[in-house]
């Protein structure tokens, strides 16, 4: 299974997120030029959503309970508050 299948099949946000920051910092690891638009092309999602997700996913590394909100949209709000 690809990234791509399997961040389309994923039921949850939390695990979107997750799959898709994995992939882009491989990705990043193995080409120093990739860019969050290649990883949005890689998707087939807009670059906002990447740039959004990659957000929270980098949140989560110092604050894991944003993963626990309900929805996306209460991570990223979230999210500004701490901003």
């Amino acid at each position: 299974m690809t990234f791509f299948e399997r961040y389309h099949s994923e039921g949850t946000w939390y695990g979107k997120v997750l799959i898709m920051e994995i992939f882009h910092l491989l990705l990043t690891q193995h080409d120093k030029k990739w860019t969050i638009k290649q990883t949005a092309e890689s998707f087939k999602v807009s670059i906002g959503l990447v740039s959004e997700n990659l957000q929270i996913a980098s949140y989560s590394h110092f604050n894991p309970a944003i993963l626990n909100c309900d929805t996306r949209q209460s991570a990223l709000n979230k999210l500004e508050r701490t901003k």
